[in-house]
């Protein structure tokens, strides 16, 4: 996958030219949206959009002033996505009626469009437990973001990080949260929002894919 930024600002046109990308092999016209994830709050939004090109975009960001990212799948790595895509069973899956609120939490619109199928859309919010055909398709989108992801690698915790109970760390859209303590069975991690008032619980490895950054503990 390649990828590179642009500004949001940019000349239509040229913006345009790039989501083009080659010639659609799945299905005619450019922009056609196969798989969105949108997760936004009051503090941060992250879109990632697959298009029927093989384009990839993604939209990261404090609302209205995001940056974006975009990325080219080749033909047989878009084919092969499309496939994993086509797997996942979604007949008895659902949205989230009833989960927490707040400006600080994010909510988030799933939606799926594949070639001869009935569009399918979910939304929930971030920390939501998820049927196991919807939470497959969100894994599969923020896959998708991580390969556009214009932090890099550069802008990840140090390879190899073990939390340890104290440790404050900056997740994707600028919030911190501290380290309270890992899960009864060490798989997992408990972390505080800082300045927010939220509790949230990660498996380890998906430490790395939700925060950027170790931070100095603000007192």
């Amino acid at each position: 996958m390649t990828a590179w930024s642009v500004g949001i600002g940019m000349p239509v046109a040229v913006l345009w030219a790039l989501l083009a990308g080659p010639p659609p092999a799945v299905e005619s016209g450019k922009g056609t949206v196969v798989l969105r994830l949108d997760c936004r709050s009051t503090i941060g939004r992250r879109e990632i959009t697959l298009f029927a090109n093989g384009t990839v975009r993604l939209r990261d960001g404090v609302p209205g002033k995001e940056k974006m990212s975009l990325a080219e799948l080749g033909a047989a790595e878009r084919d092969a996505f499309l496939r994993r895509l086509e797997g996942i069973d979604l007949h008895e899956a659902v949205s989230t009626n009833d989960s927490a609120s707040g400006d600080w939490i994010e909510r988030c619109a799933l939606e799926l469009k594949l070639a001869g199928r009935p569009e399918r859309s979910f939304t929930f919010s971030r920390y939501d437990s998820l049927g196991l055909g919807v939470d497959q398709l969100r894994r599969l989108a923020v896959e998708l973001g991580e390969g556009v992801d214009p932090r890099g690698r550069d802008d990840r915790l140090p390879r190899g990080y073990r939390p340890a109970v104290g440790d404050c760390l900056r997740r994707v859209d600028g919030a911190v949260y501290r380290v309270h303590g890992m899960t009864s069975d060490g798989k997992g991690v408990e972390l505080e929002g800082v300045s927010i008032p939220l509790t949230i619980y990660l498996p380890l490895g998906q430490l790395d894919g939700e925060f950027s950054a170790k931070v100095e503990c603000r007192r």
